[in-house]
């Protein structure tokens, strides 16, 4: 089948700051810039971890002396090296070291357990593990099943802390001073001479294996280039402008693509200053705001709606965060509107670890709320009817997103059934996400193809349902997905989080009758079920396979 791209029809909604064509790509990959960077910004704050600044002369001395450290494990150009940290200095250094070798990242949650790192270790075939102290037992469970693994350094999060770090770096993460016993301790790994060479890495070659959490089956390793990585760095870096007085705050976790890109990546790429904090906590993120004065941050968000119902927001000036993007889930208006009285700006955007992360997005001059924005500069897509892929829909149809441009990766690691399903000929990725497009190029995340609740032949996407169910005031959180029924198949169920107010003072029945008026009637939520949480991932964004899996096994044991 030929795949025909629309034509660019969005650009004419461009911001005035967007460049149409895109970015030419040389030969230099992200660490080559990272060097660049702080060879001209030597002084000036490159990492700031709660209040421990490492300036860019020093973060290039600590990123060549850890290559140094892997070459003497024996580290070459294409293998991997795993990182199972949470944010810290330790983390970009080790990143931008091993691709100096031309390794290859595999970057892994450090709550994983010994199952899921096993499969991960395994799949890719890792030669070094750099692990914080957490991930050791975990280890020690699968040492003998993982028969890659050379080495393993093991690293504490409070290394690099200040005397007295404001704010207070959480006591659970604090190092513990143990010996581990057949690892290697973080202070002998970086006792090694520094590197005086980079290796010859071009842009094509394979530099990241970022393992998708997926809707069904084991994770999948997606396989992201040095020229991937280097056009996620710009796009973000673009969007909004980003310069080197500017500084950015991460709590995402920099081992999901979110953060790598949208934030680490961006803010070497830029030169400027990155906030890191270990963990998100709500308050401990306010005041690291109100003390360092971050101009720009990623965060998801249910993390933004948290935020504004938390009763320490107002006791903070954050106004100094001046652009927030988010995603993820709805954005409610009056959530929107809360935060655009304070001088901060959110805008949506869009992406998948297929893509490195961010290929649509709004910006601060071109900004819809309920859009995900406009497809991002150089990028190419078609809207693909979802009953017969080979047939384009029309403007504010619904259809499946395809999408073409230099952020695409080249597929899944030891999987080319995957493969063939989502990398397409000629650069092409099927994102699997129900789209619609407006006349002026804005796109609507209507759900995941493989998330589409059927009622009655209807089709139902979750996203849409809450993104209406979010009008209600008493709703703080919620998440839609869908039951099994004998006559129509499946009907709407919806977990909600209400507000505290509301707390005791409002009905499920209430609420679904409330809904009967919102949308048509094979939409509204004929079963509601208030939660004090919803389950979330590392980036804040809702598990919605988890509350299936949970009414799957209701069901079956009822």
């Amino acid at each position: 089948m030929e795949i025909k791209a629309w034509d660019r029809f969005w650009e004419k909604t461009y911001s005035k700051q967007w460049i149409k064509e895109g970015y030419i790509h040389g030969g230099d990959p992200m660490f080559r810039q990272v060097y660049d960077n702080s060879m001209r910004l030597r002084y000036r704050p490159a990492l700031n971890y709660y209040g421990r600044i490492i300036t860019w002369d020093e973060l290039r001395n600590l990123i060549l002396r850890a290559a140094g450290g892997l070459k003497r494990l024996g580290v070459k150009k294409g293998d991997r090296v795993y990182l199972g940290m949470s944010n810290c200095p330790q983390f970009v250094i080790c990143y931008y070291a091993a691709h100096s070798l031309g390794a290859v990242i595999m970057a892994i949650s450090p709550m994983y357990k010994a199952g899921e790192v096993s499969y991960a270790v395994n799949d890719a075939g890792a030669k070094v593990m750099i692990i914080e102290e957490s991930v050791v037992p975990v280890y020690n469970q699968i040492k003998d099943i993982v028969p890659t693994v050379e080495h393993v350094v093991v690293t504490a999060l409070d290394e690099y802390l200040p005397e007295d770090p404001y704010p207070a770096f959480p006591a659970d993460l604090k190092g513990s001073g143990a010996e581990y016993p057949g690892t290697i301790a973080w202070k002998d790994f970086m006792a090694a001479d520094p590197i005086t060479q980079f290796e010859d890495v071009r842009s094509d070659d394979l530099a990241l294996l970022q393992y998708t959490s997926g809707t069904t089956g084991r994770p999948k390793g997606a396989m992201l280039t040095h020229k991937n990585l280097v056009n996620g760095a710009w796009i973000n870096s673009h969007i909004c402008s980003n310069t080197v007085d500017e500084r950015m705050i991460v709590v995402l976790p920099m081992f999901h693509i979110t953060a790598m890109n949208d934030l680490l990546n961006n803010s070497m790429y830029t030169g400027c200053e990155l906030i890191i904090m270990a963990r998100f906590e709500v308050e401990a993120f306010l005041q690291a705001v109100e003390r360092y004065k971050p101009t720009y941050t990623v965060i998801a968000t249910p993390v933004v709606i948290m935020m504004a119902n938390h009763p320490a927001f107002p006791k903070y000036d954050i106004s100094s965060l001046k652009i927030v993007g988010i995603g993820g889930a709805a954005l409610p208006v009056n959530i929107a509107n809360k935060y655009k009285a304070m001088g901060i700006n959110l805008f949506e955007g869009y992406g998948m670890s297929e893509t490195t992360a961010t290929t649509v997005s709004n910006t601060t001059d071109v900004n819809l709320y309920g859009s995900v924005g406009l497809l991002c500069p150089n990028m190419d897509m078609r809207v693909a009817d979802v009953t017969d892929p080979s047939r384009d829909v029309g403007i504010g149809e619904e259809g499946e997103l395809w999408v073409k441009g230099d952020s695409n990766g080249i597929g899944y690691w030891n999987n080319p059934e995957a493969t063939a399903e989502t990398f397409l000929p000629g650069g092409w990725v099927r994102t699997g996400d129900i789209v619609k497009v407006d006349e002026n190029g804005f796109i609507y995340i209507c759900g995941r193809l493989k998330e589409m609740i059927k009622v009655s032949a209807y089709s139902v996407f979750p996203a849409e349902v809450e993104e209406l169910m979010y009008a209600h005031p008493a709703i703080m959180e919620c998440c839609a997905i869908g039951v099994p029924h004998e006559t129509k198949g499946e009907e709407v169920k919806l977990f909600v989080v209400l507000k505290p107010e509301y707390k005791g003072k409002i009905t499920e029945q209430e609420l679904i009758d409330w809904a009967k008026g919102q949308m048509a009637h094979y939409k509204y939520p004929r079963h509601i079920e208030f939660r004090d949480s919803l389950p979330k991932g590392n980036t804040g964004k809702v598990l919605r396979k988890e509350l299936v899996e949970e009414e799957r096994k209701k069901r079956a044991g009822a």
